[in-house]
């Protein structure tokens, strides 16, 4: 799948995820309002009939008002009577009407006094058995109205964790749904995890093809002069392009030897022959060994040996390899005199080895990533540097097997610093 048609299928794949949850919305939002459409029908049909039952057990039938029911808010309701009320039987005819029609809600009502003109509260009703009469939900302030007749109001504080319950299908279905668009996402992600190993491979292929082509041509090359049978009668011409095969065999042995060391690196770090090195003593020699590669770029690598312990528990060989890989990096990735410091002190328990260059450095998005397997920054089509992508991944590899870690910290044209960190030898 190209770049092309990955974006496409992700903007598409984005857009359904987005209208589905914005349809199940909409069908959630419309399910609730038919809910407490039906919840307000059925209240207004039972609150009619106990005010039809308080005018007859007032004996008075005929005092009817012609819209006696009216939803002031969501959740509150007023009924006007037109005479008296007794708040015991009012409450005997609620609880009776509301269990007719199914309303099995908890609620308060209260009473509206003519001579004080105001509403007066009257009691807090129990349907469910785990109810308590102080929850914080009942002692509801029945707002002041504009209407000056006897009426009395209803109040539900649980309505809408009622018809939430009405809608338990409804949140199953979301449930579900939300599961799908996880497993969705997560094919997207594998996808894309993928595509970046796809990448991977192919900038692999295409480095080890680079790497092992020109060795290969120059050998055969060189083969062929060597077939030639005046070739005997000019012994420079002869030896001189034996140097060049044995040269080229050797480039060929080392790009080998580097694949196969990273594909058993598991098994190394397994074997590591762990002994007391001294890191000051271990960087000194470094620093003797890598001095004809800076006098040849006319470089300058500095040690500044600052740790009081620098004894640590190391296989030598390995814990070499890791620093002259990044020396080695330091001045691959350089385009001016490269200038190496490496530093050490302590920290707490642990030794600090800082490994600072002044080379091209490292991108931010690139950071996290420089020290995984057969990774190398993109550089387009120039192939000025050679490399699998396996040294630092080698390098963090063998870190970890060392009991340390390893951090960097870089900035594009200023260079990198990378900083190994392991426990010393108490």
């Amino acid at each position: 799948m190209n770049a092309k048609t990955l974006r496409i299928f992700v903007a598409l794949s984005v857009l359904l995820l987005g209208s589905v949850v914005v349809v199940q919305y909409f069908w959630f939002k419309q399910a609730y309002n038919l809910e407490d459409r039906d919840f307000d029908q059925r209240v207004t049909t039972a609150l009619r009939v106990v005010s039809k039952r308080l005018l007859e057990f007032n004996k008075n039938p005929n005092s009817q008002l012609l819209k006696p029911v009216e939803r002031v808010t969501s959740n509150y309701y007023t009924v006007q009577v037109n005479d008296t009320i007794n708040n015991l039987i009012l409450e005997e005819f609620i609880k009776q009407e509301f269990a007719q029609a199914d309303i099995r809600l908890n609620f308060e009502y209260g009473i509206y006094d003519c001579s004080k003109d105001r509403i007066r509260y009257a009691s807090f009703v129990c349907f469910s058995e785990n109810c308590d009469r102080s929850d914080s939900t009942a002692n509801y302030h029945f707002p002041a109205l504009d209407i000056h007749n006897y009426y009395f109001g209803v109040h539900f504080p649980d309505k809408k964790r009622f018809l939430l319950g009405d809608l338990n299908n409804w949140f199953v279905s979301s449930a579900i749904l939300l599961v799908v668009m996880a497993f969705f996402v997560y094919s997207l992600m594998l996808i894309f995890k993928q595509k970046r190993l796809s990448e991977i491979q192919n900038d692999f292929i295409n480095n080890m093809t680079h790497e092992f082509k020109t060795p290969i041509s120059t050998i055969s090359i060189s083969s062929e002069v060597l077939m030639k049978p005046e070739i005997v009668n000019t012994p420079e011409r002869l030896l001189s392009y034996a140097a060049i095969i044995r040269k080229e065999a050797a480039r060929l042995k080392k790009n080998v030897d580097t694949v196969l060391q990273t594909a058993n690196i598991a098994q190394k770090i397994d074997k590591l022959n762990f002994e007391e090195v001294d890191v000051h003593e271990l960087l000194e020699d470094l620093a003797i060994s890598c001095e004809p590669l800076f006098k040849e770029k006319n470089g300058e690598l500095s040690i500044k040996l600052n740790a009081t312990n620098a004894l640590i528990k190391a296989d030598r060989l390995h814990f070499t390899n890791i620093i002259h890989n990044l020396i080695d990096n330091g001045m691959k990735y350089c385009e001016r005199i490269p200038m190496i410091e490496i530093s050490t002190e302590n920290i707490g328990n642990d030794l600090i080895v800082s490994i600072k260059d002044n080379g091209i450095g490292i991108a931010d998005r690139d950071q996290k990533q420089v020290f995984n397997k057969f990774f190398r920054v993109h550089t387009g089509d120039v192939h000025d540097v050679k490399g699998f992508g396996l040294g630092l991944y080698y390098v963090k590899e063998m870190v970890e097997g060392h009991k340390g870690k390893i951090e960097l910290k870089s900035k594009v044209g200023e260079g990198s610093e990378f900083k190994l960190i392991v426990p010393v030898v108490a």
